[in-house]
């Protein structure tokens, strides 16, 4: 028990419902002393603190709004499963049952009604939606853009945070309003893209006219059957690889202790050995010049004889 006589709850940060409140032995006279002082925060919720509500603040005081039937939903249940996220939402939504009224306050919170109620887990002592649930849920209430959606999406498949078949569920169940981003995500993971960049390459090489087909993370080998390597785009007809490089996908170290990085980099000597040749691309080009540096790629292979001789693919698996 603190100064204002707040309980001393865990995960609460020092906030009460009205109910903990009198349950610890406050009065109805203390707790109207409190909303004057500024400790009111919402409805039948009250802080030890005044002042405005950092972000871990405004959950916890918003659970405690929405009731303990609530369940934690879309980017903030996101950043709460430990994804990083372009940025938090500017309102806090709570899943509630079917039941119950939507509601919205002035603070950031957000009651939402469903007749699918997600199996939640506590999270810091906030029941929180499945991640394939809440990665719908940002689509669907218009948190994220279609975007930062798709790469969100890649980024959790590839993580291995959920899978294919959960989001596939996810999406069928709760319909397609909103939810485009996450389908371009999904689409583009199980097509072997597992970064953003690599998703727009692959889209942008097959919507242009001039390019032949490209496989997307292909395994190339040899005529030994030993791996050459696994370049993020191949055209089998012309011998090209392309290679996407950036150090925010390739960063850390690899199994054997080395500078993913540099094993990135120096994997690509591995190619023009067996007559391929290679052309790198950033990011950076492909989300600012991406046209131009699709038309300079058609003219590289408009130079090409002919595949590869003594090199073979292995493409991955169906998801």
């Amino acid at each position: 028990m603190n100064d204002n006589g707040f309980p001393d709850l865990p995960h609460q940060r020092g906030f009460a419902t009205r109910r903990q409140l009198l349950d610890a032995g406050s009065t109805p006279s203390a707790l109207r002393q409190l909303s004057r002082n500024g400790h009111h925060v919402a409805r039948a919720v009250y802080g030890a603190d005044g002042g405005a509500l950092r972000e871990e603040d405004r959950v916890i005081a918003g659970y405690l709004w929405a009731g303990k039937s609530a369940v934690l939903t879309g980017v903030n249940a996101l950043i709460r499963l430990g994804i990083a996220v372009p940025r938090p939402a500017t309102v806090i939504c709570f899943l509630v049952v079917a039941g119950a009224r939507n509601r919205r306050h002035i603070q950031g919170f957000r009651t939402i009604r469903t007749r699918r109620p997600p199996k939640a887990r506590p999270r810091y002592g906030v029941p929180t939606a499945p991640i394939e649930r809440a990665l719908a849920d940002a689509g669907r209430h218009r948190e994220l853009t279609a975007s930062e959606l798709k790469g969100l999406t890649i980024a959790v498949l590839q993580r291995r945070l959920t899978t294919p078949e959960r989001l596939v569920a996810e999406l069928e169940a709760g319909g397609t309003l909103g939810v485009t981003g996450v389908r371009q995500g999904l689409m583009a993971f199980c097509d072997g893209s597992w970064s953003v960049p690599e998703a727009t390459l692959a889209g942008a090489v097959a919507e242009h006219s001039d390019l032949p087909v490209m496989l997307a993370n292909p395994t190339l080998l040899d005529a030994a059957g030993a791996v050459i390597g696994v370049p993020d785009g191949y055209f089998p007809d012309a011998g090209v690889v392309v290679q996407v490089h950036s150090r925010a996908y390739h960063d850390g170290v690899t199994d054997d202790g080395d500078d993913r990085w540099t094993a990135t980099v120096e994997g690509d000597l591995r190619y023009p050995e067996h007559g391929l040749l290679v052309v790198p691309v950033t990011p950076e080009t492909l989300r600012d010049s991406l046209p131009g540096f699709l038309d300079s790629l058609a003219a590289i292979l408009a130079t090409r004889d002919g595949p590869a001789p003594n090199v073979f693919v292995r493409t991955p698996p169906a998801a």
